[in-house]
């Protein structure tokens, strides 16, 4: 061991360098160009140790490249496998789908997470079957009978509004409006001599405050039946008012819905569909109805069992053939034999309540 001037030099200082070379990184990606490193450390050694020395020692060799560039292999990409589906809605706004995978470099299926997520093809859409048919919505009928005893009416909205969602298709509104008033009976009026109130007219406001009349008589209970008498006769009784205000409906929202669609099964599995819809007094969509109160959109219907088809020559020749019976298209030649089994079950069911009712 030397010394000069106070600095200390080793004999190492003298002896052969190299560098020694470690392993390869793992790539930085799975697929594509990646990038991998490793480490490259200049050594001697010396009384059978080996030292790590500054990198000066090995200058006058070229120094190994400690990074890489790597590929495992390529990467997957995106394929579309499938067309659009038809819209989820026969009119209106609907959604569409179509199948999107990440495929592997030798065609298999592997998880999105392979594929670059930004680049991935939409699978879902909106789509526009344009405007539905009108139908009659109306809400249910009102719990109060306009007379406190014996017979009065109750009231119910009826509104022509065009559809928006269905699950099958809904007639038009057409010319045969729902009624939106009905007869109902309070009971029997318990006193001898009493007041009879006639049915209120139409209130004169479609919502909030307006006002309506009503007759109102002196009528006698006797073994005969009843009968009017001079208004003296109950002059003992309150009278009840002729006239009053009256509200039809509260300026707010309601539940509105349309009639029943037709079953979609002439036998047992069928369920039929309505438009349920909250409106406003001024008959546009709102939120604020009672969701606990909203009507049922769907229901199952034809609980009958199907019969077995006895002929072997009438057969469905059409897995839809319920909607050729909807349609009432049996009574052309083509349906009627392409849908023979479904048209002729129809055709006796009608058969059979013709019968029923003439007897």
């Amino acid at each position: 061991m030397l010394f000069n001037n106070g600095s200390t030099c080793l004999l190492v200082c003298f002896l052969p360098s190299s560098w020694d070379i470690g392993e390869w990184s793992e790539c930085s990606t799975t697929c594509g160009l990646g990038m991998q490193h490793r480490q490259v450390l200049c050594r001697q050694i010396y009384a059978n140790r080996t030292l790590n020395v500054h990198t000066s020692r090995c200058e006058h060799l070229e120094r190994p490249e400690i990074t890489s560039s790597c590929q495992l292999k390529i990467c997957s990409e995106w394929q579309v496998r499938s067309e659009w589906s038809a819209c989820s809605v026969p009119c209106g706004l609907g959604q569409r789908s179509r199948e999107v995978r990440c495929v592997s470099n030798v065609g298999d299926f592997v998880p999105d997470e392979e594929c670059n997520m930004n680049l991935r093809p939409f699978d879902v859409e909106n789509c526009d079957m344009g405007s539905c048919a009108k139908s009659w919505f109306y809400t249910e009928w009102g719990n109060r009978c306009s007379a406190e005893c014996g017979m009065g009416v109750r009231t119910r909205g009826v509104l022509c509004l065009t559809n928006h969602v269905s699950g099958l298709p809904l007639e038009g509104c057409g010319s045969e409006r729902p009624q939106n008033s009905q007869v109902c009976n309070s009971g029997a009026c318990e006193n001898r001599i009493e007041w009879f109130t006639g049915p209120w007219s139409q209130c004169s406001a479609e919502c909030g405050a307006g006002s309506h009349q009503r007759a109102v008589v002196c009528l006698m209970k006797s073994e005969e039946g009843l009968s009017v008498v001079p208004p003296y006769e109950c002059s003992s009784l309150d009278r009840p008012l002729g006239q009053q205000s009256c509200t039809l409906k509260a300026c707010g929202a309601k539940w509105f819905h349309t009639d029943w669609s037709a079953c979609s099964k002439t036998c047992e599995g069928g369920f039929r569909v309505r438009e349920v819809r909250c409106l406003s007094d001024d008959s546009l969509p709102s939120d604020a109805c009672d969701q606990k109160l909203k009507p049922g959109g769907r229901e199952d219907c034809s609980p009958e069992p199907c019969t077995p088809n006895i002929d072997e020559n009438c057969r469905d020749k059409y897995f839809n053939c319920n909607v050729v019976v909807q349609a009432r298209l049996c009574v052309y030649d083509y349906y009627k034999t392409s849908c023979c089994a479904s048209c002729t079950r129809v055709a006796e069911k009608q058969k059979q309540s013709v019968q029923r009712s003439r007897s």
